[in-house]
């Protein structure tokens, strides 16, 4: 099977990760993906915050799982029944579950792809990050996260203007385990126009 394919279908959403820092190689091959990402005529929009501070990343985590406020599952059915999410579990603190790099995607105020520009790029790296052996999860509410007093300082600090808004989130690290496997794919959700 073709690599690519391979990575594709293999991966999966990783909310449980070693301490360890990834490799400051592993990250330049992660981000240079995420620079050769589609994006919306080429424009190239998206920029990239990345931060391997585990005490931001702990503050901004857990803003994000206020946003989020209180985990809605049913005692039935879960997000993952094997690597809980915050939808799963009131006593996960942090939505960036611990992971020691979290990369947030910003997009120019205003632009009508900024969504869809963050989010190419965050499956993009996604995808290569897992190819090297790195778990990632696409966590989403960004712009509420840095709609904070906490967060506009964050960005101050980097030079972000406030002329970009903050999109998606990727977490990534090494997994601890990988006990998630893949749930059977639903029938029916492919159509052909003849």
């Amino acid at each position: 099977m073709n690599k690519v394919i391979e990575d594709i279908l293999s991966r999966r959403t990783i909310r449980n990760y070693k301490p360890e820092q990834i490799k400051p190689e592993e990250l330049n091959e992660i981000l240079e993906t995420g620079l050769y990402a589609p994006t919306a005529g080429g424009r190239q929009s998206p920029l990239m915050l990345v931060c391997q501070n585990r005490e931001i990343n702990n503050i901004l985590g857990k803003i994000n799982r206020k946003v989020f406020g209180h985990a809605n599952s049913d005692g039935i059915k879960f997000v993952s029944e094997t690597q809980k999410s915050i939808a799963d579990d009131d006593n996960i603190k942090s939505a960036f579950y611990d992971a020691p790099t979290v990369i947030t995607l910003f997009a120019p105020k205003n632009w009508v792809y900024g969504v869809h520009d963050c989010t190419s790029m965050a499956i993009t790296m996604a995808l290569a990050a897992w190819s090297l052996g790195i778990g990632s999860c696409y966590v989403s509410r960004a712009e509420e996260t840095f709609d904070t007093e906490f967060g506009k300082k964050v960005m101050k600090e980097c030079g972000i203007s406030p002329d970009y808004v903050a999109s998606v989130h990727l977490c990534l690290g090494y997994p601890k385990d990988i006990t998630n496997h893949a749930k059977p794919r639903k029938e029916g959700r492919i159509h052909f126009l003849k």
